[in-house]
C-alpha cells in the first residue's frame, strides 16, 4: 500500500485501537519501525484520542498541517470509521489504512457516501483503495476488488438495480488508488498470516487501561460542562 509513497504522516487512535494494542504509541512505535527498515521517512507520529469523530479528525488534521504538507500519504490506525473520518476531512494526500479493520461509520460523517457505507467487519479491508467507501456494503453484487461484470462504462446507474447510482463510478471518480485492488486481492487470497505478531503488553498498562476506562465511564458527570461551552 505504500509503495508509491516515500514520506509519511501517521495518525493513530488512542481509544480502541490503542487497547487492542494496534494503535496508540504501541502501534505508531511498531509501525514507525517497519516504515524506517524500508527506508521509509516518518514527518508526523501522533496519537489522537478518538479517530472516529469527524471535528476530532479535521482538529488533528488542521492542527498537524504544516507537518502534513512534508507527507505523501497519511497512514490511520484505526477502526473503518476512522479511514471513513479521514477521508471525509479531505486531507489532500492519500489515506492509507495498514490494519484490516472492523468498525461502521464516522461519528456525524458529512459525507453521506461515505457515512451509508457501513463496515461488514469482513476482516480484509479495501478501504485504502476505495477512497474510504466501503463496496462490499454498497454495492448490491458484493463486488469488493472492482465493479461486476455488468459495469458499464457510459451509465450511472447501478446495473443490479437500476434505481440507485453504481457506487464503483463514485469510487472511480474518488480513488487514485484502484490499480492496487489486484494486488490487494492476490494478498487477500493467501493462507498465510499476514499481520505481525502481537505486541506484548507493557508494563503497567492494565492500571492505565483501568484508569482510562473508569473515566470513560464517569464521563456523563462532565455534561454540565460541555453544555457551558454549547452556549
Amino acid at each position: 500500500m505504500l509503495g508509491d509513497y516515500s514520506t509519511i504522516g501517521i495518525l493513530s487512535c488512542g481509544t480502541c485501537a490503542n487497547l487492542s494494542f494496534t494503535g496508540g504509541l504501541t502501534g505508531i512505535r511498531t509501525l514507525k519501525a517497519h516504515l524506517l527498515e524500508s527506508g521509509k521517512q516518518v514527518k508526523l507520529a501522533r496519537v489522537i484520542l478518538a479517530c472516529c469523530p469527524e471535528e476530532i479528525m479535521r482538529q488533528a488534521l488542521k492542527s498537524n498541517k504544516r507537518a502534513l504538507a512534508r507527507c505523501d500519504a497519511l497512514v490511520v490506525l484505526s477502526c473503518a470509521a476512522g479511514i471513513k473520518s479521514a477521508n471525509s476531512c479531505k486531507p489532500g494526500i492519500p489515506v492509507i489504512n495498514l490494519l484490516d479493520s472492523v468498525g461502521s461509520a464516522a461519528v456525524a460523517c458529512t459525507d453521506p457516501v461515505l457515512a451509508a457505507s457501513l463496515c461488514r467487519s469482513c476482516g480484509h479491508c479495501v478501504l485504502t483503495c476505495t477512497a474510504g467507501i466501503c463496496p462490499l456494503s454498497e454495492c448490491p453484487a458484493k463486488s469488493k476488488y472492482g465493479p461486476c461484470k455488468h459495469f458499464s462504462e457510459t451509465k450511472v446507474q447501478c446495473a443490479i438495480d437500476p434505481g440507485r447510482t453504481c457506487v464503483w463510478h463514485t469510487i472511480r471518480a474518488r480513488s487514485t488508488m484502484l490499480h492496487l485492488l489486484p494486488a490487494l486481492k492476490e494478498l487477500h487470497a493467501r493462507n498465510e498470516r499476514r499481520d505481525l505478531d502481537r505486541a506484548p503488553e507493557p508494563k503497567g498498562s492494565r492500571l492505565w487501561k483501568t484508569f482510562f476506562a473508569w473515566h470513560a465511564a464517569h464521563m456523563q458527570k462532565l455534561e454540565w460542562v460541555i453544555r457551558l461551552f454549547r452556549h
